[in-house]
């Protein structure tokens, strides 16, 4: 029987938990979310934008903060290796890319086109996973490294290696099965494009001729 934890220990313990259910859970079921279900229903940015930033922020933000507090409780803990330094980096790109999101959604003209959609378009979805996969990589370093490094107690159990591989397989899997639902999305933007050209030159072929300013 293990020895009870310390007040930091706690810290970290909780600060893991919530780490994984944002990053981990929350990030990667949002993102799984969009990419199966815009092209069928139009709820999906609505269900997008409640788990990416509803839930997984207040989670996120409080993981963050227990963690910055785990590191205050003890001496041994300093910010300077490099899961704490990614840890501050993570934190930071995932507000960067909610900020992003939200301008991407609200403000739609482009300032680049590839293929006729936004480079925003492209960008945030594919910044998104980027996020997602140094998170896996940042939660491993966490519970392999810092964990017994800083604690004494030695390695997790391997059920917590095995249950991160598991995820780490499924999580792709879902994520890029979703690609084969991208022939549907273009046609259905090419569409709505169509139309609004058709509306536009039809709204334009009826005005009437303004004169010209002097």
């Amino acid at each position: 029987m293990g020895f009870p934890l310390l007040p930091f220990e706690k810290y970290i313990v909780a600060h893991a938990i919530l780490m994984v259910i944002g990053f981990l859970f929350l990030l990667p079921l949002g993102a799984i979310v969009a990419r199966w279900m815009r092209t069928y229903n139009r709820a999906w940015f609505t269900l997008h934008w409640i788990l990416q930033f509803a839930l997984a922020l207040p989670i996120i933000v409080c993981g963050f903060a227990l963690g910055v507090t785990a590191v205050n409780k003890n001496d041994r803990l300093p910010v300077n290796d490099p899961h704490k330094k990614w840890g501050i980096a993570i934190f930071v790109l995932y507000l960067f890319q909610l900020a992003f999101g939200a301008a991407v959604h609200f403000v739609k003209r482009p300032f680049l086109s590839v293929r006729h959609r936004a480079f925003q378009n492209y960008f945030h979805p594919l910044f998104g996973v980027f996020l997602i996969g140094i998170a896996f990589y940042q939660v491993r370093t966490g519970f392999r490294t810092e964990w017994p490094l800083y604690t004494g107690r030695g390695k997790v159990r391997n059920g917590a290696n095995i249950v991160w591989i598991v995820w780490l397989v499924l999580v792709p899997t879902f994520y890029f099965g979703g690609m084969l639902l991208l022939p549907r999305q273009y046609k259905q933007e090419r569409a709505a494009r169509d139309a609004q050209l058709r509306s536009g030159s039809d709204a334009g072929s009826t005005a009437p001729v303004q004169p010209k300013a002097a």
